[in-house]
């Protein structure tokens, strides 16, 4: 029995991922108004009453697409990682080909703008990354005096001007050059509480 139930959750996981994927494609092919439960279904190889049965409509599966689509570094990095190397990690990564994830936070934040619903459920899911994100930052540094909400600020501030420098298509810097700055200001911001605090 426990065996069957192993493997139902095995199968609503698989189905899941299906349908996050499919989701992300649709949306940020043809835009949050025009993407079709029907057609998302369809890429995913169920029914639309298999999305109706696990979320309320478009919205909220827009937003469980964003947070499977690009807030998965965070939960993917190794429990055993130094803060320090997290940051630098996911500083790294901004440069990576989100592709699909892209395209779909974009059109999340242009929905967002016109649906006070939507926008209530990206805050959620942004609020979500921020306190993950200020823990590894207060393991790093526990006695700097920085407000935690302008630290918050500063990295979406990076963030969301990488996903718009990728959007537009401006030029990239090389991975290397792109980590050596990265590191610099982590290293710059661990040691100034070093010295701030006498350690």
């Amino acid at each position: 029995m426990a065996l069957a139930t192993e493997l139902t959750n095995t199968d609503q996981d698989e189905l899941k991922e299906r349908l996050l994927h499919a989701a992300a494609e649709v949306f940020a092919e043809n835009g949050y108004e025009k993407a079709g439960v029907a057609e998302i279904a369809r890429r995913a190889g169920v029914t639309t009453g298999a999305i109706y049965s696990r979320y309320s409509g478009k919205a909220e599966l827009l937003i469980d697409a964003v947070d499977r689509h690009l807030l998965t570094q965070l939960h993917s990095l190794h429990s055993n990682a130094s803060a320090i190397d997290v940051l630098s990690h996911l500083g790294d990564h901004l440069l990576d080909d989100l592709s699909d994830g892209t395209g779909l936070f974009l059109e999340a934040v242009v929905a967002a703008k016109r649906d006070p619903e939507l926008a209530e459920r990206l805050r959620h899911v942004l609020q979500s990354e921020e306190n993950k994100l200020g823990q590894l930052i207060k393991e790093a540094a526990p006695q700097q005096d920085v407000d935690q909400l302008a630290l918050m600020r500063l990295a979406h501030a990076i963030g969301f001007g990488m996903t718009l420098t990728r959007t537009i298509g401006l030029e990239l810097p090389s991975r290397d050059d792109w980590t050596k700055v990265i590191n610099l200001v982590i290293e710059a911001f661990i040691n100034n509480e070093m010295e701030t605090h006498g350690g």
